[in-house]
This record gives structure tokens, sequence and C-alpha cells, in this order.
């Protein structure tokens, strides 16, 4: 069960990675709203595919994923923030941060209970 988490949580944060490497269109448009540079785009592109992969080594690697983990944490706390603090936009747009954070959460959860 925990794989199939692992693997969900890894492919979601792959594509936005990519959305964001390639600078999508849609994807440039709701950064501009967050008044964050384009530049900072690509490089947390990088560091969710980075993440991404972390989590899929995790399925055979638990500090893999723990340290994915962490990270998804971290940027899904500032995904929720670019959402409501900088583009003020309605609650409904932090969902699939928030449901990836939750994810995490439960990831690192889950193995910090395989380092005990």
């Amino acid at each position: 069960m925990m794989t199939i988490m692992q693997v969900i949580l890894a492919v979601f944060i792959l594509v936005g990675g990519f959305i964001k490497l390639f600078r999508i269109p849609f994807q440039v448009e709701h950064w501009q709203h967050y008044q964050y540079p384009l530049w900072l785009m690509s490089v947390i592109g990088i560091v969710e595919l980075i993440g991404a992969i972390g989590m899929i080594g995790g399925i055979w690697n638990p500090y893999l994923v723990f340290v994915s983990g962490v990270l998804f944490v971290i940027l899904m706390i500032g995904a929720i923030h670019a959402h409501i603090f900088r583009a003020h936009q309605p609650i409904g747009m932090i969902i699939p941060a928030t449901i990836c954070l939750i994810l995490s959460m439960m990831v690192i959860m889950w193995n910090f209970k395989v380092f005990s």
C-alpha cells in the first residue's frame, strides 16, 4: 500500500516538475500570479524531478523516500503559501498541493517507523 502511495506521489510531482521545467503556458501564467521570477520555476521543476526520482528509488531504499518526503513537505507548504498568500487564489486551488502534503507526511511517518 505504501509503495502505491509513493508511486502516485512521485508521478504527480514528476508531472508538475516537467510542466515547470518545460514552461507550459498555463504554468507560466500561474507563476506570474505568484510574483516569483521565472528562473525559480525551472529550479523548482528540477528539484521536483530529483525528489520524484528519490521517491521511486525509495521503494528499495527507505532513506531516499524519507528525504524525498521531507523535500515534498517543504515544496507543498511553499505551494500552498504561493496559492493563498501570493496569488490570493480561492481555497480550492490548494487541493492538489494539500493532497501531496498529506501523502508526503504519511510516507515520512511510515518510513520513520522503519528506522525505529
